[in-house]
């Protein structure tokens, strides 16, 4: 108890720092170079803020991402305009995200040093959407209509990741579990207060029960309120097309919220029409793909039975004509791979024929190497199935989805790929070969793999005696 109420001390008296040793209170701005993008596409985040020339700025370094669904595609140098005591400073990350619908981008922290002293400052939190890979302009959407009067506010979910960057990683690093989640605890009241004295001053409404609600649920909730308290609530889900309002925006009756893709709901209707092949196909791939297990013990057990009617209820014996197996799947795959890195197509500036080749060789492994039809699946098909075979590791699974999502996005979206990127595509499945290949016990006493073709013995005969006449 000693320890948290002592950091807790330090968090207070870094604020205090904070005001003493700026003067005033600098505000950084955020905002994004677009506020809606298509699946993948990359997106310029931009910090400004403005300090005194003795004042040293850290941005952030982020590795890989900023939060769990936004990806970091790179960054670029601070831009800086000087004045005579004041410096204008623009730093620009390059993101996207894979996950549709509402994204938000939590709070960002920036370091300041005067004098070996240091603090921190927080960027506000900041929105877009990620639409689907799809011909939008052909899919009609439904807009959602405000049913009362008021304002409107998204769930704060993100709070948490404001918390994360808000500790020092010197406290994290020296306390224990449950003591960092009691001062995280502290935090995030602080965080609430903040938020319930802004949604306050804005809006009128004070309730604390509803408030700290709104701030620790979902950031895909949209919630609709006046003074009297929560009159509506939306969800702002992966299907949203675009959103119309902001957080503490004072909206009318009726007024537009935002639009949703209006998806058409087959099920009602599928059992109503006549039962064709492709509809066959479909379930057959279907329950294939769960049940393959099943399949091959179905097989086994009719070639079994094939086998024993012909030859042994006969009285007769199959001769055996042994022929060399197929290279197995992964050595293959590894050949064409390594035949696409020499040939670097890309670099001649077909991105396109690149990342289709190397896609083909990856669904032909897929096909041959875990029986999944990958060839005429999509690349979410694909994905399912590996959710439901459970046969790659996530790590595996992660490098695969990489590999497919960016050659869509060169195939249909026209999206250049970076060099680093085209680079990784092949990277990743060279890796995702030699991770998820099979692997031959190295004891086995079979050194050479054979397969068998099994001929009658009634017609050997028959060939036999056509050859002698024939003499």
């Amino acid at each position: 108890m000693k320890n948290i109420i002592k950091y807790n001390i330090l968090l207070i008296f870094s604020l205090i720092f904070y005001f003493q040793t700026f003067g005033q209170k600098i505000e950084p701005e955020i905002k994004l170079q677009h506020d809606t993008i298509i699946i993948g596409v990359p997106n310029e985040l931009i910090i400004n803020l403005s300090v005194d020339k003795t004042i040293d700025v850290v941005f952030p370094n982020f590795k890989d991402t900023i939060s769990k669904n936004i990806e970091i595609l790179g960054e670029y140098k601070p831009e800086f305009i000087a004045s005579e005591s004041i410096r204008n400073i623009e730093k620009k990350y390059l993101i996207t995200s894979f996950d549709t619908g509402l994204n938000i981008i939590p709070a960002i922290s920036i370091k300041l040093v005067l004098d070996n002293d240091s603090s921190f400052i927080f960027t506000s939190e900041t929105q877009f959407f990620v639409k689907p890979y799809v011909l939008l302009d052909t899919i009609p959407v439904d807009t959602v209509y405000a049913d009362n009067s008021g304002f409107v506010v998204f769930g704060k979910d993100a709070f948490k990741n404001e918390i994360e960057q808000y500790i020092p990683d010197s406290i994290k690093q020296s306390v224990s579990i449950d003591s960092l989640n009691q001062i995280k605890a502290i935090v995030f009241e602080q965080f609430l207060n903040m938020f319930a004295s802004e949604l306050t001053k804005n809006s009128g409404f004070y309730d604390q029960e509803e408030i700290r609600k709104i701030a620790e649920s979902s950031s895909q909730n949209l919630y609709l309120f006046d003074k009297s308290g929560v009159l509506n609530k939306y969800i702002v889900a992966g299907s949203v097309d675009t959103v119309f309002v902001q957080d503490f925006q004072q909206v009318k009756k009726s007024q537009a919220l935002f639009t949703l893709y209006r998806i058409k709901d087959i099920k009602e209707n599928m059992f109503n029409t006549p039962f064709n092949f492709a509809e066959f196909w479909f379930y057959f791939k279907k329950y294939l793909q769960k049940y393959w297990w099943a399949v091959i013990i179905l097989l086994l057990l009719v070639i079994a039975l094939i086998y024993f009617f012909k030859y042994y209820k006969k009285g007769l014996a199959p001769n055996l004509l042994r022929i060399k197996q197929e290279e197995p799947a992964h050595v293959i795959a590894l050949k064409k791979l390594e035949f696409i890195r020499k040939e670097k197509i890309w670099a001649k500036g077909e991105i396109k024929e690149y990342h289709v080749q190397i896609t083909d060789v990856i669904r032909e492994y897929i096909e041959k190497r875990f029986g999944v039809f990958a060839i005429e699946m999509t690349t979410n098909e694909i994905l399912e199935s590996f959710d439901n075979i459970d046969l790659i590791s996530e790590q595996d699974y992660f490098k695969l989805k990489q590999i497919l999502e960016l050659a869509d996005n060169v195939k249909f979206a026209k999206y250049k790929a970076l060099q680093n990127e085209n680079d990784l595509s092949l990277k990743n499945s060279f890796e995702f070969v030699e991770n998820t290949k099979e692997i031959i016990e190295e004891n086995s006493k079979i050194t050479q793999t054979e397969a068998v073709i099994e001929i009658e013995q009634e017609e050997n005969f028959e060939q036999t005696k056509d050859n002698s006449y024939d003499e």
